[in-house]
Formats: C-alpha cells, structure tokens, sequence
C-alpha cells in the first residue's frame, strides 16, 4: 500500500519536475505549426465573424428617441438576431403559478363527452378555481432590413396554456393550451402620429377535435403609436371566412362562427413604462350595443432581480382561452415574468 501511494504521488509530481535544460528554439516545423498561420488561424478553432450595423440616433424617430427603453430593445433584437443559436423574444413570457378564476365551467367537456354515449355525461369531479397558467412566445427574424431600413419579415409563435396545477382528483391536467404562429412584416414610420406599423397573418387554435376544437385565421394590421412614458397600439383585425357546415367532426367545419361577436374587431393596448416597472392595459369590445360584449386585462410588473419581474394580473371578460370564447370569466393571478415588452 505504501508503495502504490509512494508511486502515486511521484507520477502526480512529474509536472512539477520538468526539465530545465535549455534547448535550441524550435522551428515551426519542429512545433507542428504552420509557418506564417495567425493564433486565430490555427486548426482546431473555430472562428466566425459577423457584421454587425448599429443604428443610430438619427435613425430612429424623435418619438422613439424619447424612449430609451424602446431604443435598446431595437438594438438588442437587431443584435441578438444575427446570432445563429438565439430565438427572440415575441410577447412577454411568464409563469403564474397561483391564478383564480370566478366560475370554472365543465360545459364543454361534458359536451365531448357525451357525443360517444347514449344520454349526456357529466364529470364526477370538475375543474377547480385554482390553477396556473404560463406564456411562452418567440419570433425569428426571417428577413431584415426588406424593402426599407428596419423593416423586418418576421415569424412568431405564442403558446399560452391553462394548468389545472392543483387538481389532484383530475390528475392535474393542461385544461386548454393556445398555439397562436404568426407571420408579421413591420416597418417604422416617421413624422406621423403612427410610428410603427405591423401586419400579421395570424392562425389560432387550441389544437383540439369534435366539439372541442376551436380555431380562427385572421389578417392583423396593428399602429403603434410612442408617448413620452409609453406606447399605445390599436390592432384591428379581419377575420377569414370559413365553411360552415354544423358538423362537429368534420375537421375543414367552423368550429366557432359566432367568435367575432365576443371577440369583436380589435383592441386597444397601453403600455406605461415607470423606471423598471410597467403597467399595462387592454380594452376589446365588439361594439354592438344592444348584445355588447369585451374584456379588459389589466398587468402589472415589477423587478426582483436583474432577470426576473414579479407579475400580476387581472381579466374580467370574454376571449380569455378560445375554448370559453364566449364564456364571461373574471380572474387574479400572481407569478412571473422572464422577459417583458421592454
């Protein structure tokens, strides 16, 4: 035993004892080298050299340059995009892990299934008040600079699901999750009220069957308007037609025809940015007044560390998920949020 740890500790000491022996200097044939290959050069390392187009002041429009959180997110985006393994961020990601909603519905599960019995069924145990809900939204810059400087062909995908976190007797299910891909061209305008314009073909779908698919196409032209201490975007969209043959299982059917009187035509949307803080709202009404309906989502954010905002948020009206699109909901939720709208 001596003797293996005496061996050990001499083989572990070599390095220490190297020879000191001057020796003539080596030629770079000697070292293996490549006369003349620069340190970057050299096999084995990888090196790649992007161009990179900052933008300046000047670029952007005197509105924009009155909002220094603005400006950054443009140039970071523009940064970042160049980077091969970087996904954007699209909307703001978040996790709200304790979230309750007024009045829970089985309406439309029962629904389901009660299409494969022969008299309606009724869950044993529903969906709770409790649950969590979490965003995940990316884009990828397809294009830059197409057309006119800082417009950008853009695609983005949104994923915004509902998570029975703290239904046990239903083994904590993923009550409804939203898939929302979008292809979006977006240019900045300059000397208008309107300083951004984007125009989107948008799908939406809960990626459901029979009675419990929901889906809608729609074209989206969005104005963006920059304030000292904000910015306000109007969206006003067009919905694409489809067939309507009042057949559950037929898959090309309009699964929700009557969508646009819950949803309406558009929204509007104010971001007010207060140091590291934002508060956000938005309004959606279908401007009919005798069967008058909308919502209004209310957001607050605030930092708790140089990554991470703590996040509340509150809905009170319809649209929340496709699958109660016409379903009143009223909600409170309290979590995080990983990246913000600036």
């Amino acid at each position: 035993m001596k003797l293996f740890t005496g061996l050990l500790l001499l083989i572990l000491s070599l390095p220490l004892y190297a020879d000191d022996t001057p020796t003539e200097p080596q030629t770079d044939a000697e070292k293996g080298e490549v006369p003349g290959l620069a340190e970057a050069e050299k096999p084995g390392i990888a090196t790649e050299k992007v161009d990179v187009e900052v933008v300046a002041d000047e670029e952007f429009d005197e509105e924009v340059r009155n909002l220094p959180p603005l400006m950054a997110k443009i140039r970071t985006e523009r940064l970042a995009a160049k980077n091969p393994y970087v996904i954007l961020p699209h909307r703001p990601n978040y996790f709200l892990p304790l979230t309750y909603m007024r009045s829970p519905s089985n309406r439309e599960l029962n629904r389901a299934l009660s299409l494969y019995a022969d008299e309606p069924l009724e869950v044993d145990e529903g969906y709770d008040h409790w649950e969590g809900i979490f965003q995940i939204s990316l884009k990828y810059v397809l294009r830059e600079d197409l057309f006119c400087k800082l417009c950008n062909l853009e695609f983005g995908y949104t994923n915004r699901s509902f998570w029975q976190l703290y239904n046990q007797g239903m083994s904590r299910p993923f009550r409804e999750t939203n898939h929302e891909p979008e292809l979006m061209f977006s240019l900045p305008l300059k000397g208008y009220w309107v300083d951004h314009m984007r125009f989107s073909l948008n799908h939406q779908s809960n990626g459901q069957q029979s009675t419990l698919s929901r889906s809608w196409n729609r074209i989206i032209v969005e104005a963006t308007s920059i304030m000292r201490h904000g910015v306000l975007t109007g969206r006003a969209w067009y919905r694409l037609p489809e067939k309507d043959s009042s057949d559950p299982q037929d898959p090309s059917d309009d699964d929700n025809p009557d969508i646009l009187d819950y949803m309406g035509h558009g929204e509007i949307s104010y971001i007010r940015l207060m140091d590291q803080q934002q508060f956000e709202i938005m309004i959606r009404n279908n401007l009919e007044f005798d069967t008058n309906r909308g919502a209004v989502q209310l957001g607050y954010s605030f930092p708790l560390n140089d990554r991470v905002k703590g996040y509340v948020q509150y809905f009170n009206g319809y649209g929340e998920s496709l699958i109660d699109y016409n379903r009143f909901q009223e909600r409170i939720s309290i979590g995080f949020k990983l990246s913000d709208w600036f």
